[in-house]
């Protein structure tokens, strides 16, 4: 909650150390307020397993989410993905700073025009550069674009770049030398956040490291497709879940889990913009929100087909999005539809909890959450999520 207070201050203030004090000063008063509420925060959610999964099916039935995967030689060394649905105020600037960018290295821009109903198709056609391919297809969402894009794709490696954003700097030949020179699968750089004009920006800064082994660190990362580029035999097996909303829920899931290495830069590669009417905001108020739940469905079959462990990593990634991601993406629905997807996630969680599962690591909110997986507390479910 402290962060999220956080940036709702920076966007209202435009001030950082203002931001700060005010979501310190608030986060407190929220958690003196918990402390004193918990203790009358009692009682067993009793709806059953197969009436709690009728329910969900029945305000936004669980999407088949399957694909086919078609993997191309590759013969460049790099392949930068845009999907591109009805952006033709921005697809000009956001290919511009991709193809201005100078680099020793062989890479491809490949604009999945998504059904566009504007002329996004018509400013990709008038852009002359021998990078750029744009592919036309029928509207598959962001997961079909993408997944297209890697069919399509002939480089060693992948990076996704949203068509309403851009990268900056000398982002292509800095996070290459960096993918290269430490033989890693993933590398990650740094970001900041802009609402309207690019000067009204938020920085993101991550600190410079590589990453071997430790998928407890690898996970701490930004879970967002951009920002990033991976080794393409990443995607060999796997592709974005089709039909589905949160669909980029597999970076930290199930690719950062199969990475054995990953480097982290200081450096500033991209630049997102915040979208005031984007699909964070339309969740609250769809019944597609469920897809949260399915979603972690998914991922764990993926993860069996993969051979990923079920350990105390797994488990600590699903139990966080079974509390505050979920609870927030579901908060405006009603009563019966909350409490099924909460009977729903405890009875997940009780599938993979680790045995002899230790909570050393957890801070006592954290403890409520799982107390309240484990005894079907859903008040306690919902208060400790909503201030974590």
């Amino acid at each position: 909650m402290k962060y999220r207070m956080l940036n709702v201050f920076m966007r209202v203030l435009k001030n950082e150390y203002l931001a700060g004090f005010f979501a310190w000063f608030g986060y407190k008063i929220f958690m003196i307020i918990y402390c004193v509420y918990r203790p009358f925060l009692r009682g067993r959610c009793n709806i059953n397993i197969v009436t709690a999964r009728h329910c969900l099916n029945c305000t936004s039935s669980k999407p088949q989410m399957n694909y086919e995967v078609n993997n191309k030689e590759k013969s460049k060394d790099l392949s930068i993905i845009i999907p591109a649905y009805n952006a033709s105020s921005t697809i000009k600037d956001c290919i511009n700073s991709i193809i201005s960018q100078k680099t020793k290295y062989d890479y491809e821009v490949i604009v999945i025009n998504d059904g566009s109903t504007d002329n996004t198709k018509e400013i990709v056609e008038n852009i002359f550069d021998e990078h750029l391919l744009l592919i036309n297809q029928e509207n598959r969402g962001f997961s079909g674009a993408r997944n297209r894009g890697i069919d399509e794709s002939v480089g060693k490696y992948v990076m996704f770049v949203d068509a309403d954003d851009r990268l900056v700097g000398n982002s292509i030949e800095i996070m290459m030398e960096k993918i290269e020179s430490e033989d890693v699968d993933i590398v990650q750089g740094s970001y900041f956040s802009f609402v309207g004009e690019i000067s009204n920006r938020q920085d993101t800064l991550l600190k410079s490291r590589v990453i071997e082994k430790d998928t407890s660190e690898m996970v701490k990362n930004p879970g967002f497709p951009w920002a990033k580029i991976y080794k393409a035999e990443l995607f060999e097996k796997i592709r974005f879940p089709l039909d589905v909303w949160f669909e980029d829920t597999i970076v930290c899931m199930l690719l950062y889990r199969m990475c054995n290495k990953m480097a982290v830069m200081e450096d500033m590669v991209y630049a997102y913009r915040i979208n005031p009417d984007g699909i964070t905001k339309k969740a609250r108020h769809s019944k597609k929100c469920v897809d949260h739940y399915w979603v972690m469905e998914h991922v764990l079959e993926k993860s069996k087909e993969l051979n990923l462990e079920h350990n105390e990593i797994e488990y600590r990634l699903i139990r966080g999005h079974m509390s505050t991601l979920l609870y927030r993406r579901i908060s405006l629905m009603d009563g019966k539809v909350k409490k099924s997807a909460f009977v729903l996630a405890c009875e997940m969680l009780d599938k993979i909890r680790p045995k002899n599962f230790q909570q050393n690591e957890d801070n006592f909110v954290m403890r409520d959450i799982e107390r309240a997986f484990k005894t079907r507390n859903y008040r306690l479910w919902k208060t400790a999520s909503f201030v974590v």
